[in-house]
């Protein structure tokens, strides 16, 4: 059996095309020799009698020479073609390996992520990566100059492609490599193999293929979300690749990681002491670590150390006072020693609020004292704490409410607001609208109150076609002097919308006490419209000991929604007292300002983005120059200008890799950048073999660790006898004129001597 599969030969072609057209080529010379024999016109000529008889005494040699050429010329074009066509035989034959090259395409994936900058003591390599590096150029150095070649592709997200087309230059292939760069972004697995996936697609289909995957083998990176598309990958793959994987990581590896760093509240103020809360983890048998907060790079008190797990608690940093709004940095750092120190410190850019800025727009304005539809809100907004000599009222509240009327409406510039709060307004206008819904998209907040002067048509026209409504208005429920009325459907101790958690088991808060007699009904139509309260008739009695089911069958009574990086808030009764007691209730100050601070987007999120983002200057920001930024390094990032969904020009940065602080100076005014890694990234725990291979789907895979098998364990390349049958080629068009040459002699010798 041995023998037999030493004298077989598996023979495939790269381009078979070539192959028929050497054969359609041999015919040629076969063609030539007919058509000339069909020229000839025999003549009977008297003188020609003598030499056709000396003729005939060589004719039987003359023939055979003849066609010793014909079938040289004939080979000479039909190998001419086999060799263009590159025939490949396996590499365990004796001819093959007598006369042949090897052949084959090599797709080599290294990850790049940030993961693998997990440092080990592995000399000459300092991390996975390096190691990863070093042993792709091994794998590159043990391929043939010209017949094998070499696609290079990185996993970091996103995954992207060194070398695009298969190229054969062997030494270019390790220079690239050597080009590669630790990055601090995620890992886009599944999307370096999509792109393996292409390149396996746009090739011969004989061609044999090797991919081979360089890979920490860290859950980070394997253990994902998108694990079926991983499984379909592996599959695909598996049958166009012979496939081989390369773990870097090493057992009992760890990590300690800074993963969230966020506020407490939504507005961070310079009225009140404000939280933060950190999410710090541990993953494998991580040390000890110091916690060490600052503000703008300056440390701060109650530093505490922790040892960190995957179950380690948030860590609060309180009464942190600061004194002057416009943004600022927080930060937090594990100061302890573990492999990977990139992802131990988070920073977090708060745009700190003097003041929350909301325009209060009133559709009545009264005749006495807190008669119009705005008086109670606005007094609940900012609460006054005593009157100043001027007759002002003093608060300390961080919300500063203006109040105008609907006519002003169209004259006031909306971004210098963070909400816009319409009540009792009776009709809005296209152009009014256009502007709300730009404001909201965004990240503005609408609140919307009802009353006695809003036109439901107007409403349904104009403001729910701008998605600036949960839905159609359809009637306005009233009751009866002689009838209870409506209330919340308030359980404290149900289930609860987040903007209702303050009233966790507040049993006398009012909201179950409150009292509505009229009320919009209006009909959700989806679309993320989320109930924060609903309706029941005063009769329902409210149970304190079950958690309440929504059954949605109820009318909704407040209901938000998002558009765009903003959000809607509706109440479907009014503001004042016309249409309910609530105002007059102790929980309604409270859950105005709850509505309000749990809806009013953060005006910091575009300058906090994660490694390998890149930065997007907000349309509302006021430029005043040419914006620029710096990186952490101070070298200047570019910023390009490029087209928004609406069209306007907005600038972009190239994706930012570094984590640190960036610097945007926009002509009078300089912001702080927060660059930090993912926290995807973060669980370097390894993975068995096991999981690797069923991660793919349960392919045939040959898993290795971080050093190369020995050559002879490779899976066989094929061997390409293109350039053999060429050199064949070659040597048969010599030999052909020298036939031609001694044959040519041969006959004129023999015609003369006849």
């Amino acid at each position: 059996m041995m023998m037999e599969h030493q004298l077989t030969l598996a023979l495939s072609l790269i381009t078979p095309g070539f192959l028929i057209a050497g054969v359609i080529l041999a015919s040629v010379p076969i063609i030539i020799h007919i058509l000339n024999r069909r020229r000839f016109k025999v003549v009977q000529w008297a003188a020609m009698d003598y030499l056709l008889a000396a003729m005939r005494k060589n004719r039987r040699r003359l023939r055979f020479e003849q066609w010793i050429l014909l079938a040289a010329r004939c080979l000479v074009l039909a190998l001419l073609g086999l060799a263009l066509a590159r025939p490949l035989a396996c590499s365990q034959t004796n001819l093959a390996a007598a006369g042949a090259g090897r052949d084959g395409l090599h797709v080599i994936v290294i990850d790049n992520s940030y993961s693998m900058g997990y440092e080990t003591e592995r000399p000459p390599a300092r991390t996975h990566l390096q190691k990863a590096k070093i042993l792709a150029k091994q794998l590159i150095d043990r391929l043939a100059d010209g017949g094998e070649s070499v696609v290079i592709l990185t996993a970091a997200n996103p995954a992207s492609v060194v070398i695009a087309q298969p190229t054969y230059d062997l030494q270019n292939a390790k220079a690239a490599i050597d080009r590669i760069e630790q990055t601090n972004a995620g890992t886009d697995l599944s999307g370096a193999l999509q792109r393996a996936l292409q390149i396996a697609e746009d090739q011969p289909a004989a061609l044999h293929r090797r991919l081979y995957l360089f890979t920490d083998a860290t859950r980070s990176a394997w253990d994902v979300p998108q694990a079926d598309l991983l499984h379909q990958l592996g599959g695909q793959l598996a049958k166009l690749y012979t496939i081989t994987h390369f773990n870097l990581g090493r057992q009992n590896q760890w990590n300690q990681s800074v993963l969230g760093l966020r506020p407490q509240s939504n507005l961070v103020t310079t009225r009140f002491n404000n939280e933060f809360i950190a999410d710090i983890k541990g993953f494998g048998s991580s040390s000890d670590a110091t916690l060490q907060w600052k503000l703008d790079d300056q440390p701060l008190p109650g530093g505490t150390t922790i040892k960190p797990d995957t179950q380690t608690p948030p860590q609060v940093l309180s009464q942190l006072s600061i004194r002057t709004g416009g943004p600022h940095i927080i930060s937090v750092s594990a100061i302890g020693h573990d492999a990977l120190p990139i992802d131990n410190i988070r920073r977090r850019v708060v745009d700190v609020a003097s003041e929350l800025k909301v325009l209060v727009v009133e559709g009545d304005h009264g005749v006495g004292l807190m008669s119009g539809s705005a008086a109670f809100l606005t007094l609940a907004l900012a609460p006054p704490t005593e009157a100043s000599s001027q007759g002002n009222a003093k608060t300390n509240s961080a919300i500063a409410p203006e109040l105008i009327s609907d006519l002003e409406l169209s004259n006031k510039v909306l971004n210098d607001y963070r909400a816009v709060i319409l009540t009792n307004v009776a009709q809005v206008s296209a152009a009014q609208a256009d502007q709300l819904q730009q404001f909201v998209q965004q990240g503005g907040t609408l609140m919307l109150f009802m009353g006695e002067q809003v036109n439901a048509d107007n409403y349904n026209k104009v403001l729910l076609p701008r998605h600036l409504m949960p839905g159609p208005l359809t009637k306005r429920m009233s009751v009866g002097s002689d009838q209870k009325g409506y209330s919340f459907d308030f359980n404290p101790y149900g289930s609860l919308h987040p903007l209702l958690t303050i009233f966790r088991g507040e049993d006398k808060s009012g909201l179950d006490t409150a009292r509505i007699f009229t009320y919009w009904q209006v009909e959700p139509s989806g679309n993320g419209v989320e109930r924060v309260l609903d309706y029941v008739s005063a009769d329902t009695t409210h149970s304190t000991t079950s958690t309440t089911t929504a059954t949605h069958a109820a009318d909704p009574a407040i209901t938000t929604q998002s558009l765009g990086s903003g959000r809607v808030v509706f109440i479907s009764t009014t503001a004042n007292a016309d249409w309910t007691s609530f105002p007059a209730k102790p929980a309604y100050v409270t859950l105005m300002h709850e509505l309000l601070l749990g809806s009013v987007n953060s005006d910091d999120a575009w300058m906090n983005i994660i490694a390998g983002q890149p930065l997007f200057l907000p349309q509302t920001l006021k430029l005043t120059a040419a914006p620029s930024l710096i990186d952490p390094t101070q070298k200047p990032v570019a910023l390009d200008q490029t087209s928004a969904e609406g069209g306007q020009l907005i600038y972009k940065s190239a994706p930012l890799d570094t984590p640190g602080v960036y610097r945007l100076t926009t002509g009078t005014n300089t912001y702080p950048i927060a660059v930090n890694p993912p926290a995807d990234e973060a669980d370097v725990r390894t993975l068995d073999n096991n999981a690797i291979k069923a991660a793919l789907g349960d392919i045939n895979i040959d898993l290795q660790g971080d050093i190369l098998p020995p050559e002879s364990d490779n899976i066989d390349r094929g061997n390409d006898l293109g350039w053999t049958v060429m050199l064949l080629v070659l040597l048969l068009v010599v030999a052909e004129s020298f036939m031609a040459m001694r044959f040519g002699h041969y006959r004129r010798g023999t015609a003369s001597a006849s």
